[in-house]
């Protein structure tokens, strides 16, 4: 008892001078050796049965371990699994590694596995996972470090779903208190809309981080973020430095710039059921009227490459490059339209077909970028009203169809199982990302055949066909994929860039010097 207490005081004797330390916003306070990192928007949570947004994801790593979990080159590998096999088409074991434990002490278990899983399943706890489980019948504890998953038919990308970040059992849902992980950091300091601490966990069960600290800086004003970089008050920029400032970023005395080929996808969506934009000629039209080659070479400096393909980039193994493309073409684009019972009243008059309304971020190169596509969209008679939200407003609309027109980007996807996360006619949310309400009974069909196809060769024909009924209906306007780019501060070294933009790296980071 006596030694308990003793070990909870210098818990919080730890705690709170760290937290008084980072308010005081100082470079040189913080104990020991960590990283600053600067983020472009808000995390509006950090539970793992509960969290969607980019930044959460790419945090999680670092709190949460999982039974598995998906590696720099976005391939699935043991975590707090030691071993699990596949006993047959629908029955999957996990072996657990023995003594690992949670943040608070007690330890990871199979029966904290199944309660994880168990919550998100559950209707009532809403979860927006809830959709990826839907063919789990049991979940059955062999013993206290093994559990088996049974499934109610094949699913093929099952595995994927396992991802998750598994928590203590009974663990309570509340949005600013997160359930502590088992991960390489423990939270320490979340303050929304302002900053993330992790302090390094001295009994993470792969050893113990090489830093001390992480601190995640919410910085959402681009001039704000870059000129931190520049006097040091972050060390780490990754994928949120627009192209207009790579330039400037490489003349900044001890700092280094990294690029990679990416598979970040940006698109436009739309509300199908919106009277316009149901029309199937109307999203056609606007595909072809955007001069997405002309927004990378000027507004992108190059950085990205022109997406022909739906979501999956062309480095992806289903990837199907033989769909129908849409070219800058402004003359298809009018005769589309016109075909689609909207004619130009004037002419080439400047009264306009129809408006419509695009929602994106506050992001300055989203906003630039939306205003770029106005002006285009104008030349073919289309009005379009930009609105620009915080991201939390933004994304919140999203999600509950309030929109016409979209912009967004799917960030490291390597399952193809997300066609069905996003386009089947299930999906909408809470259940899915089918925030247009796509409806196609073909294309439910040969989802659901993928998901039970264990041929892989066969798997890609069905996703083939698939994505060309998608790029048919054009369901998004792709856009293009965005290249990794990464400015951290030299002296810093075991940084990898993940597919998926995750953090997780960070646990193996060392840093020279002071």
């Amino acid at each position: 008892m006596v030694s308990h207490a003793k070990n909870h005081m210098n818990r919080v004797i730890l705690i709170l001078p760290l937290f008084l330390l980072l308010a005081c916003g100082s470079r040189e306070v913080l104990p020991g050796k960590g990283i600053r990192v600067g983020l472009d928007g808000t995390i509006s949570a950090l539970d793992p049965r509960f969290a969607l947004g980019a930044r959460a994801a790419r945090i999680a790593p670092l709190i949460y371990s999982s039974l598995l979990r998906l590696n720099e080159k976005g391939q699935l590998v043991p975590d707090l699994a030691q071993s699990w096999s596949q006993q047959n088409e629908v029955t999957y074991l996990f072996r657990l590694h023995k003594g690992v434990r949670f943040h608070n002490g007690t330890e990871v278990t199979a029966e904290d596995v199944r309660a994880t899983f168990a919550f998100i399943m559950d209707p009532k706890n809403r979860s927006p996972k809830r959709g990826s489980y839907g063919s789990v019948k049991h979940i059955d504890i062999i013993d206290r470090y093994t559990v088996m998953f049974r499934l109610k038919d094949a699913y093929v990308s099952f595995p994927y779903a396992l991802t998750v970040g598994v928590i203590p059992q009974g663990s309570p849902f509340r949005r600013k208190s997160p359930p502590v992980g088992s991960g390489p950091f423990r939270l320490q300091v979340w303050r929304p809309g302002e900053d993330v601490v992790l302090a390094a966990n001295p009994n993470y069960f792969r050893g113990r981080p090489r830093i001390d600290w992480v601190y995640f800086r919410i910085l959402a004003n681009t001039t704000t973020r870059l000129l931190e970089m520049k006097k040091g008050g972050v060390d780490l920029l990754q994928n949120c430095v627009p192209a207009y400032a790579v330039k400037f970023m490489t003349r900044i005395p001890g700092v280094q710039v990294i690029k990679e080929t990416g598979i970040t996808y940006q698109y436009l969506g739309y509300n199908l059921t919106d009277r316009i934009l149901r029309h199937r000629e109307v999203r056609q039209a606007i595909s072809h009227a955007i001069d997405r080659e002309a927004i990378i070479t000027h507004t992108l400096k190059g950085l990205a490459v022109k997406a022909d393909g739906v979501v999956l980039s062309p480095l992806h193994w289903a990837y199907e490059g033989e769909v129908k493309r849409y070219d800058y073409d402004p003359q298809q684009a009018k005769k589309l339209l016109d075909a689609a019972g909207f004619p130009d009243p004037d002419g080439d008059g400047p009264r306009m077909r129809f408006s419509l309304s695009l929602k994106t971020s506050t992001d300055m190169e989203s906003r630039e970028i939306a205003q770029i596509i106005k002006g285009q969209l104008k030349g073919v008679g289309i009005g379009l009203e930009v609105r620009s939200f915080e991201w939390g407003t933004f994304f919140d609309d999203i999600k509950k169809g309030n929109f016409q027109v979209y912009s967004l980007r799917w960030i490291g996807v390597v399952d193809p199982d997300i066609f069905y996360y996003l386009f089947h006619s299930s999906s909408s949310p809470p259940n899915g990302a089918n925030r247009g309400q796509y409806r196609n009974p073909e294309v439910d069909r040969l989802l659901e055949e993928a998901r039970r196809t264990v041929d892989k060769e066969r798997r890609k024909k069905l996703y083939s066909s698939i994505q060309k009924i998608l790029a048919e209906d054009a369901v998004y306007t792709s856009l293009w994929y965005r290249d990794n780019l990464v400015v951290i501060t030299e002296g810093f070294e075991g940084f990898q860039i993940y597919a998926g933009g995750e953090y997780t790296s960070l646990k193996d980071l060392m840093r020279q010097g002071r």
